[in-house]
């Protein structure tokens, strides 16, 4: 494993935020703390450069035990920051990234994978791109573009005498485009590292996604489609089921952040395994291995459950709105079983195992209308009637 190094960028004025970035409270911890810990998962040693806001952010460091170093042109711009964490960088570097601390939920995964490709490639300059086409994967020349590029970009440590050479004149960004030739990229499971907090309100976004950063975005469950290559037909099904989780879940008021992006991400993934054999366990195995354990479940039970005591689960909520879905078409739960009734007609035991698991639906059905107080086989058909 090369050695690595992570420069984060926190000597900036903070003027739109009004406050210093580096401290502000996620969940449990500061974002400095956030970002920090996901480089070191990654076995990736942060340095931190200080700047205006010096003694809050040399004082988090501290009780972190991060090495910091002090851009005393912070006045300069950020590149000067750049600068003078090249500057810190130890004799063993061979790899570094850059990212401000403003950008605090980048994925340890993220980074773990880059730092594995560029054992790789020759490239001296890898950055990780989001492929969130919806029917199907985005070109090379999108992905390629700023829109689609997200932190840190993964240099090796050749670049640091470019940096340090370079007058700033369009940041960081325009001097690594005059690598062109030298530059790959890296599609990865990560829409937050596109998320920055410059004001209030980008930070009250941050925290949201913070909350339910344990499940994919809607952004993350294209690029999943992507990464797996989910065929179209599955995907268009895949989206009529959400279609009817986000019915189902206006009517529970209550369901937290996370709840929702749950049922959401599981209605969106849940066949990703489709073809393969027993694929509700594949598919459940299959996210687990992409980063996103939390969501195993929902995917395991899609196809097969009983109703659980208690509140209505995430998993009960996308088996059932899966349940209301054949191909693309709405349909009732009746119809559903009927269809495969016919189908194995001619098979008592399959017949009598599908008599059964109508029965299961039918009780998670009855449980989740208690709580919505609403009849799905009604409201359903009449929305597909619209």
């Amino acid at each position: 494993m090369p050695k690595a190094y992570a420069i984060i960028l926190a000597a900036g004025y903070s003027q739109r935020m009004g406050q210093c970035k580096a401290v502000l409270p996620l969940g449990e911890n500061s974002a400095l703390q956030t970002l920090a810990d996901a480089f070191i998962q990654a076995k990736v040693t942060p340095i931190v450069v200080t700047g205006y806001a010096k003694e809050p952010v040399e004082s988090e460091c501290n009780r972190l035990g991060l090495q910091t170093v002090y851009n005393a042109q912070f006045d300069s711009g950020m590149y000067s920051s750049v600068q003078a964490g090249c500057t810190a960088l130890p004799d063993d570097a061979e790899i570094f990234f850059v990212t401000p601390v403003d950008i605090p939920l980048i994925r340890s995964r993220t980074i773990a994978a880059l730092l594995q490709y560029a054992q790789t490639t020759d490239a001296l300059i890898i950055h990780p791109v989001l492929d969130a086409g919806i029917h199907t994967s985005f070109p090379d020349s999108l992905l390629k573009s700023r829109d689609y590029r997200g932190h840190p970009p993964c240099l090796d440590i050749s670049i640091k005498n470019d940096i340090l050479a370079y007058n700033g004149d369009g940041g960081l960004a325009q001097l690594l485009n005059r690598f062109t030739e030298s530059t790959q990229y890296l599609s990865v499971i990560d829409s937050n590292m596109m998320r920055d907090m410059d004001t209030p309100q980008d930070y009250e976004t941050i925290c949201h996604l913070h909350a339910v950063q344990s499940v994919p975005s809607l952004e993350e469950c294209y690029a999943i489609w992507n990464t797996v290559k989910l065929p179209e037909p599955i995907r268009r099904h895949s989206i009529a089921v959400t279609d009817i989780a986000r019915i189902m879940l206006k009517g529970i008021p209550a369901a937290t952040q996370l709840f929702s992006q749950t049922v959401i991400a599981g209605a969106m993934l849940h066949d990703i395994a489709k073809g393969q054999a027993k694929h509700a366990s594949a598919g459940a195995k299959l996210i687990a291995e992409l980063g996103f354990p939390a969501l195993a479940e929902c995917i395991a039970n899609h196809s097969h459950m009983t109703a659980q005591k208690g509140a209505i689960t995430e998993a009960e909520l996308v088996f059932l709105a899966d349940k209301f879905v054949t191909g693309t078409t709405r349909c009732t739960l009746e119809h559903r079983y009927e269809q495969k009734l016919a189908m194995f007609a001619d098979s008592p035991e399959a017949v009598t195992a599908i008599r059964q698991k109508l029965l299961e639906a039918q009780a998670i059905l009855a449980k989740v209308e208690t709580v919505t107080c609403a009849d799905y086989n009604t409201l359903l058909a009449d929305e597909g009637e619209h």
